[in-house]
């Protein structure tokens, strides 16, 4: 190599981890614990979820469908503008065999707006016809407007957004479904409370994703206005 191609090499080379020095970093965001909780509660907020692995059965076109990841990101990065980027991303656990059941999650997040910007289903036809169905920021905003929902939560706020599964009424995709009715609200709380301990004293809001594509609206009702 001449001495010349060489000062162009290294020079390239300074310049692209300049560059990338220069980009921001995405943070993703922490899952809940209880010793970052306890330091950063008034700073951050926290959101509660819970999503369904499992697969579904006879979905048109496929033998089984079955989520594979879910991902949302603060709305400043959605629209192209990183500052202060988060990203909470959930991923299954297993793609062969995954117990149909809701799982609880929590993350510690920046406050801010938030849109659901990303997801995979693993497809199957057979045995041996295996496929992918996805949808990323690309389809998922589009013009400034977030096709996928959003939700948003303030600094020491606790909200829970939703349960989490396949619909299958035209194709396999993921759909915010949620829990009904004051007194099941108050008993999914309580799961969430049991495994997060810490939160015992903290009141939970429900702030459903707010969706026209993968879930549809519903208002917590006040149960003392039903008696």
């Amino acid at each position: 190599m001449s001495f010349r191609r060489k000062i162009v090499r290294d020079s390239f080379v300074w310049l692209l981890g300049f560059s990338l020095l220069l980009l921001p970093a995405v943070a993703a965001a922490e899952k809940l614990r209880e010793r970052s909780y306890e330091q950063r509660a008034a700073e951050m907020g926290v959101v509660l979820l819970d999503v369904n692995w499992g697969r579904r059965w006879n979905c048109p076109g496929y033998e089984n469908a079955q989520l594979v990841s879910l991902g949302f990101e603060k709305t400043s990065r959605a629209s192209g503008d990183n500052s202060k980027d988060t990203e909470i991303r959930l991923q299954s656990p297993s793609r062969l065999s995954v117990d149909s059941a809701f799982l609880n999650y929590g993350f510690l997040v920046e406050p801010g707006a938030y849109a659901f910007t990303e997801w995979s289903v693993k497809t199957a036809k057979t045995m041996s016809d295996v496929g992918y169905r996805k949808a990323g920021r690309n389809e998922l905003v589009e013009d400034g407007l977030y096709l996928g929902g959003t939700f948003a939560v303030g600094a020491g706020e606790v909200i829970y957004i939703g349960n989490f599964f396949l619909d299958c009424y035209y194709s396999p995709i993921p759909w915010r479904f949620y829990t009904e009715g004051a007194s099941d609200f108050e008993a999914h709380v309580r799961q969430y409370k049991a495994k997060y301990e810490f939160l015992q004293d903290v009141t939970v809001e429900f702030r459903l994703l707010e969706t026209d594509n993968y879930g549809t609206s519903y208002t917590l009702p006040d149960e003392s206005d039903l008696e």
